[in-house]
Formats: C-alpha cells, sequence, structure tokens
C-alpha cells in the first residue's frame, strides 16, 4: 500500500473515532453549541463585536489591553512606527464608533469602525472595513482613504478585513492608489483567520471568565464561519497525523498538490452539467468566466441583445469559495440608469422569502448561496460529483430570472 493511501486511511479512522467519542460524550461536551448561532453575525453585528472588544471604556472592562494587543499582533507597522508611538502611549484614550459618517469628503458612507485618538493638538485615526460577506462596492475605500486625509490626522491608517488571500479590488480602489498607501504604510490587509492570534493573546490577558468564554465562543466561530474548520480536535487530530513522521509529511504534501487540480477537474464536471441540464430557450447560459479559480469567477445567465446586466453566480473569494446569487450589471452607473434596479431587492425578497436579499451598487439584488464554505468544506463538491449541484444552481438562477423576466415585461 502507497504511503498516499496509508496515509488517507488513518485520517478517516481517526476522524471515525473522534466522531464515536464526541456521540457518547455529547451531552458533557455540547461540541455543536456556540453562543454565536444566536447573535447576529451579518456585518454589522460583526463590526459591532470587534469594536466593542477594541474599545478601552468597553463594558469588557479590561481598559486598552485588548485594542493594544490588537495593534501589536494585528497591526505590526504601526506597532513599530514612530508617527504611532504617541497615541501607542496614549491608546486608553482612544474612542471606538460603530458606521461613523465620512462628513468631511462628503462621500456620506458609513466606516464600518471608526478609531479616534485625540492627544493635545493631535489626533490618530483607524478606520476598519469589515467585508465578512458583501462584495466591493464602487470607490468605497478610496472614499475612505480620501475621509481619513480630509481629517487632518497626524497619522491615519485603512484596515481592509476579510478572508480571502486578496484584498479590495480595482473597483473599490485604484491599484496604484493602494499601492501608494502601503509604500507610506497607510494601509493593512487583515484576514478573520488573522484575528485569531490577537483573540488568543486576549484571553491571556482577560481577568474575567465570562469575557473570556465570549471570546472563546468567537474564536470558534472564526474558524467555523471563515476557515472552514468545524472541530478543532478533529483538526489537530488529523495534523498530528500529517507530522508523524517524514513519509507521513510527504504523503500529506502529495494528497495537498492534488486537491486544486480535484476542485477545477469537479468544476470542468460542473460546468458540463450546468450546458447538459440547461434547457432554457429566453436566456443564455454563460460559463466561460469560470474554472481558473480566481476571484469574482462567475456563471451566467444573459438575456439575448443584452450584455449589460445579468443573472450572476459569482465566487466572491478566490479559489471557488463563497459564492453570491443575484442580479449584476456591468457597473454601477448601469445598474443606476436601469428603471427598475429599485425595485429588484424589494421583489426578490418577496419572492425568496427564506433567503435574506443584499443590496449593492453594481449588485441591485443578491444573497448568498448555500453552501457558502467551499473552502474547507466538501458538502459542494461531494453535489457537483453527485450531479446536484448544477440543479441546484440552475433552480435557484431561474428563481432569480423569472423576477428579472417579470420587471422587464
Amino acid at each position: 500500500m502507497s504511503e498516499v493511501q496509508t496515509l488517507i486511511n488513518a485520517v478517516s479512522q481517526k476522524i471515525h473515532a473522534l466522531e464515536t467519542a464526541q456521540a457518547l460524550y455529547s451531552r458533557q461536551l455540547s461540541p455543536d453549541f456556540n453562543t454565536f448561532d444566536y447573535i447576529t453575525t451579518d456585518e454589522l453585528g460583526l463590526s459591532r463585536i470587534l469594536a466593542a472588544l477594541l474599545d478601552p471604556q468597553g463594558s469588557h472592562a479590561q481598559q486598552e489591553t485588548f485594542l493594544r494587543l490588537f495593534i501589536e499582533h494585528c497591526l505590526p507597522d504601526m506597532y513599530k512606527a514612530p508617527e504611532w508611538q504617541i497615541f501607542l502611549d496614549n491608546v486608553d484614550k482612544t474612542e471606538v464608533f460603530v458606521e461613523q459618517v465620512t462628513s468631511r469628503s462628503n462621500s456620506l458612507r458609513r466606516m464600518d469602525i471608526y478609531l479616534q485618538c485625540r492627544v493635545g493638538e493631535n489626533s490618530y485615526g483607524v478606520c476598519i472595513e469589515n467585508k465578512p460577506y458583501a462584495v466591493d462596492q464602487f470607490e468605497q475605500l478610496r472614499d475612505y482613504a480620501e475621509e481619513l486625509k480630509k481629517r487632518s490626522h497626524k497619522a491615519w491608517h485603512l484596515i481592509y478585513l476579510n478572508e480571502s488571500n486578496e484584498g479590495p479590488s480595482k473597483y473599490s480602489i485604484d491599484m496604484s492608489e493602494l499601492e501608494a498607501l502601503k509604500k507610506e504604510k497607510q494601509y493593512s490587509h487583515l484576514r478573520f483567520s488573522d484575528l485569531i492570534v490577537w483573540l488568543k493573546a486576549c484571553k491571556v490577558e482577560c481577568h474575567n471568565h465570562s469575557v473570556s468564554e465570549f471570546i472563546t465562543q468567537l474564536i470558534k466561530f472564526i474558524q467555523k464561519q471563515f476557515m472552514g474548520i468545524e472541530d478543532m480536535s478533529e483538526d489537530n487530530a488529523v495534523l498530528d497525523i500529517i507530522k508523524k513522521n517524514a513519509a507521513t509529511i510527504d504523503a500529506s504534501i502529495k494528497v495537498s498538490n492534488t486537491v486544486d487540480r480535484m476542485k477545477k477537474e469537479l468544476i470542468a464536471k460542473l460546468k458540463i452539467d450546468l450546458l447538459a441540464k440547461c434547457k432554457k430557450t429566453d436566456y443564455e447560459l454563460d460559463v466561460t468566466y469560470l474554472g481558473e479559480g480566481r476571484r469574482y469567477e462567475q456563471i451566467r445567465f444573459i438575456i439575448p441583445g443584452y450584455d449589460m446586466g445579468w443573472v450572476c453566480f459569482e465566487f466572491d473569494n478566490a479559489n471557488f469559495d463563497h459564492p453570491i446569487l443575484g442580479i449584476k450589471f456591468i457597473s454601477a452607473e448601469e445598474a443606476k440608469s436601469c428603471p427598475y434596479t429599485e425595485k429588484m431587492k424589494t421583489i426578490l425578497n418577496t419572492v425568496l422569502a427564506d433567503k435574506k436579499v443584499n443590496s449593492s451598487p453594481q449588485w441591485p439584488a443578491y444573497y448568498y448561496f448555500y453552501p457558502q464554505d467551499w473552502k474547507g468544506s466538501s458538502e459542494a463538491w461531494l453535489m457537483i460529483d453527485k450531479g446536484t449541484m448544477a440543479d441546484k444552481i440552475l433552480e435557484e438562477m431561474d428563481s432569480v430570472f423569472d423576477v428579472l423576466k417579470c420587471l422587464t415585461q
């Protein structure tokens, strides 16, 4: 038997043993219980949670500890920069705001989390753009940078928080402007998984059991929601097996190297299934923008003769992860000029009562397609293998297309 097969067998046996143990001791362990299943964890909800932890005057009563640890672990450029040292010495004076309006630049956007500290005649500002699920809005990050400039801070910093390896799109900020911010050390890209180290450090420094337990639950939520880790004990057990010796390490690398290829082959199968099962004649199914695993790859339902907007199934993250489904236009300007844009979200909300329909300048109506986690979970890939994913995508795209057709008739 090859080392690869031996490794796969060992991992399968270990996972089965853990599942058996969890079933036996579920009443004592409650492995599936998490406080965050009962808390609003949309974009605004997560912003409020993070802002509360970062606030030196927050009800956690740990004063500036969590904020100082955040800067130390997540913002090393700021932590070491001379221009930020006065701020760091007075970090306890920081005020934290949620949904702060960009009044200076007159763009009238809302900064998800805004930190401001005044020390004498000087002020310092940090804006956190929280993107757990939503797509980028037109020139959104550019407007936030402009707002921070116009607030005349002695030093300021812009943070883009999501779970993708990629930062903001050029739709949100021109890449040359982003590079300039990086060069001046005024920009950081953070992933939700990057917050784990900070949160663990907060637990170590925390003097209150209830707050510490809340942080533990937040860590578990991030691991499950953004990293695809349902159970750390399972993850750690697998890690122990693959690190056992040189042979298992070599075998695990070989397995890892084939996963991306396997996903691309399954995506190729999905495209074939979609084309074979699509029977509609009043739209064209376009799968040419799907297959490489780049961010924003998509499947389109195109109305013949109209190429400014379409029903779209799109991966918001690279490597075929976090899909969204809805009505997308080629630009925010085209969406604005369409006479039906304002009605799209309302009608889609009514038709799809079980979905939470959102909107953005380029997407008048969209929702998060289930399953969401294509990176860490096998559910979506097993559905493709069985041939059921194509049915689900076509059925849901049909429903959205019917809304679009109803509006335009």
